[in-house]
């Protein structure tokens, strides 16, 4: 397990938001696989959706035979998105942040950030 690679990382679309003359962010729907990352340890790096700040980002669907849908979120600093999984097996660890594996389906989310 490692860290999500930027060549695992697919752009399905993308486009940028806010006003002409002032800031404006990326927005990105992506898709990645070959990975087991979403935790503190094996990380989803802004880097590797080639942002320098994740600002907001949608919820991942596991794209398998089930559709799962894991609630995600960015780090407060930015530098990557965090996933819990609610499935985890005890009350006293299922909001913890935890790795999604990918290795043989696709995960898509949208992100926005700079």
């Amino acid at each position: 397990m490692a860290d999500l690679l930027s060549t695992n990382v697919t752009v399905i679309e993308s486009w940028v938001t806010g006003s002409t003359n002032g800031k404006r962010n990326k927005c990105r729907r992506v898709k990645y696989t070959s990975t087991t990352a979403g935790g503190a340890t094996n990380r989803l790096l802004a880097s590797a959706f080639g942002y320098t700040k994740i600002l907001r980002c949608s919820n991942i669907l596991l794209d398998s035979t089930t559709k799962k849908i894991y609630p995600a979120s960015p780090a407060a600093d930015g530098s990557l998105v965090l996933v819990t999984n609610p499935a985890q097996v005890t009350d006293a660890n299922r909001a913890d942040a935890a790795d999604l594996a990918t290795s043989t389906d696709y995960a898509y989310l949208t992100l926005e950030g700079v």
